[in-house]
């Protein structure tokens, strides 16, 4: 039997971050800066949400204005999921956690970004589930 393996082997970066206030435009600029199909959203110190090129593109379809569209306004806000599972999308696993339990997680909330938290419970980085597929096929 393999060794289990633990999602924060599928950390390949540190998590690029805009601010609540902030545009569209600076979520596009900051996406393309770091090569990042998601980016997280702090208020202040505090991660408060995610931002994926989904609902980037989901802006830009519906013809949203990317200097006055604000971030608040289409992201999507972070709790932590626990042994009694959590109602909204944007999740954050501890990073001790197995890589299966994401992929999980990641199928029954139908997303393809998870923030992992550290041991302290500090976003510590962004999981994409292309990783985890590389991760897992090795």
């Amino acid at each position: 039997m393999s060794e289990t393996k633990t999602i924060k082997e599928a950390i390949k970066r540190k998590y690029p971050a805009i601010e609540y206030e902030d545009t569209l435009a600076v979520a596009m600029r900051t996406m393309t800066e770091h090569n990042a199909s998601a980016i997280v959203v702090k208020q202040g110190d505090e991660l408060i949400g995610i931002v994926t090129i989904t609902d980037v593109i989901g802006c830009l379809a519906e013809d949203q204005a990317p200097d006055s569209t604000l971030v608040s306004s289409f992201m999507t806000e972070c709790e932590l999921i626990s042994e009694a599972g959590a109602a909204n999308p944007c999740v954050q696993l501890d990073v001790h956690q197995d890589a299966m339990s994401a992929v999980k997680v990641m199928h029954e909330a139908g997303v393809n970004h998870l923030i992992a938290s550290g041991d302290e419970g500090e976003p510590v980085g962004i999981i994409t589930s292309l990783e985890l597929v590389r991760m897992l096929s090795s």
